[in-house]
Formats: C-alpha cells, sequence, structure tokens
C-alpha cells in the first residue's frame, strides 16, 4: 500500500489527489493521497509524522519547499542548485543503515514538459520570467539548464540574486536579473521567446497586465497558476496564440514524482484526464 500527500498552506482545492491516485490506478498499485494544509510551524512536524506512519513520500508546495530541502537527508541535483524541493521520499532504513528523507525537484521536469506542449524547447530560447520564490527556482535551474537565456524580474531582487548565486557558473550567466516593474517588463516582451509566470494569479493587477501589449503574437505564456481563467491568462488569450495555466506542468511533475517513488511512470493522458475532472 502506498500512502502519499501533498502540503501547502492551502490545498484544500488542490488537482494532485486526483492525478496522483489516477497514477496508481493505471499502475495497479493500491494506494491513498491526502491533501493537507499545514502552516510554517506544522510542517516540520508533520512531516516527521507522516514519515513515522509509513507514508511513501508528499508532495510539497507553496510557501515549503525551501522548508522541505532543509529536512533532506539526501538531495537530488536539482534541489542542490535550486534550494527547493517539492517532493520528499522516505526511504527505509536496512540492517543498520537509518531511515532517510531524500529531497527532489521535478517542478523543473514539469515546466519543460508543459513548454515542449506549447512548442518551445530551450536550447537557444530567451525567456522572461516572473518571480523568484520556491515555484521559480526549479524551474529557472531546469531552463538554464537546458540553454535558455532568462530575464529574471522580482519584485525582491535580492532573492533573484540568492536563487541566480546557486545555479553553476554557466547557467548564472545566462541569468539576467530585473525588477518586476510595468516598464521593464515591457521592455523585456518583444524579445522573448516565452514569459514564465512564476507568481500568484492576484499579482497580475491591471497595471502589471498592461506591459503585455509587447507580447509577440506567437510568444509562448506559461502561468503555474491554475484554476479558473486568471487576469494573466484571459489577457495572454487576447494578445498570444500560445497560452497555457499550470495544469499540464502540474501533470507533467507530478508523474516524475511518482516515477521516483515507485519506479515507474504513469500513462499521462489518463493523468490528465483525472486533472481536467474527466
Amino acid at each position: 500500500m502506498i500512502r502519499a500527500a501533498v502540503l501547502g498552506a492551502d490545498v484544500s482545492k488542490s488537482r494532485s489527489p486526483a492525478i496522483h491516485r489516477a497514477a496508481f490506478r493505471a499502475l495497479g498499485l493500491p494506494g491513498t493521497y491526502e491533501a493537507l494544509s499545514v502552516d510554517a510551524a506544522g510542517f516540520e512536524p508533520l512531516v516527521a509524522e507522516l514519515r513515522a506512519r509509513g507514508f511513501r513520500y508528499v508532495n510539497v508546495t507553496i510557501p515549503h519547499k525551501r522548508a522541505a530541502d532543509a529536512l533532506a537527508d539526501t538531495r537530488g541535483p536539482e534541489v542542490r542548485a535550486s534550494g527547493a524541493a517539492n517532493t520528499l521520499l522516505f526511504e527505509a532504513g536496512k540492517g543498520a543503515r537509518r531511515a532517510r528523507t531524500r529531497a527532489e525537484n521535478t517542478d523543473g521536469a514539469g515546466l519543460l514538459a508543459a513548454l515542449a506542449d506549447l512548442g518551445v524547447t530551450p536550447r537557444g530560447a530567451r525567456v522572461v520570467m516572473v518571480g523568484a520564490g520556491g515555484a521559480a527556482a526549479g524551474a529557472l535551474e531546469a531552463i538554464t539548464r537546458g540553454g535558455a537565456s532568462v530575464t529574471l524580474l522580482a519584485r525582491r531582487p535580492a532573492a533573484a540574486r540568492a536563487l541566480r548565486a546557486r545555479l553553476p557558473a554557466g547557467q548564472r550567466a545566462r541569468v539576467e536579473i530585473r525588477s518586476f516593474a510595468p516598464a521593464t517588463l515591457e521592455a523585456a516582451l518583444p524579445h522573448a521567446t516565452a514569459l514564465v509566470s512564476a507568481v500568484p494569479a492576484a499579482a497580475w493587477i491591471p497595471r502589471a497586465l498592461r506591459p503585455l501589449r509587447a507580447l509577440g503574437r506567437d510568444t509562448a505564456v506559461l502561468e503555474m497558476a491554475y484554476g479558473g481563467l486568471t487576469p494573466l491568462g484571459a489577457e495572454a488569450r487576447s494578445r498570444t496564440t500560445r497560452y497555457a495555466n499550470g495544469l499540464g506542468m502540474l501533470v507533467h511533475q507530478a508523474a516524475r514524482a511518482v516515477e521516483l517513488a515507485v519506479g515507474e511512470m504513469p500513462p499521462l493522458p489518463l493523468l490528465f484526464r483525472a486533472a481536467r475532472g474527466r
């Protein structure tokens, strides 16, 4: 029996349970998957409790991805480069070896697959990324490793610089940091292959949306937020032929997390249907 969960500040509307349960069924694996909302103070105790109860893995979302990294005994290369984890795998002890927690970040794999669905490959791409929090960390690592140049726009430049500093030298050289302001966004968009939003949907207030008049008709827009039609989604759909919300990224990163946990990749079409409530 596989037991797993998603942990975040508010995961009451998360699609992750439907996606992961569909993955278990498709692979013929008995399992349960819960959505557990938890605040910062309760995150570490909850992880310890779930590990003690025999959970196989947990997925981690806003705002606990950096805290998840801190709880790990071992880390995948994406976590080491980004400082954020979205998956914690609980490995049982063997003999004298104690049980260990392994941190992985599948956000980057999810981002690259979602961009590929929009026809974007990272090699040689010019990407404007908005946001420098935990959601952006894994994405920035993956897309610069793939060969993209990134203009990283952030309200807190210090956080963006810290994110860049964790990258290998060759990847750091591909990242230019600017403030997230209408003028800088408008200046960056005409040269962009893709715009990636790693901020909450509410960050796209009317003042922030006005620069999208500089968006090219073929520029891809990928928004990590998902759910109903967002302000960014409505504006992007009126200006470009290529827009996607974060549901595809969620499915792709979930499939990779399942593969890491059970050793087999679940079928993506079934996961997409489950994510869409079909």
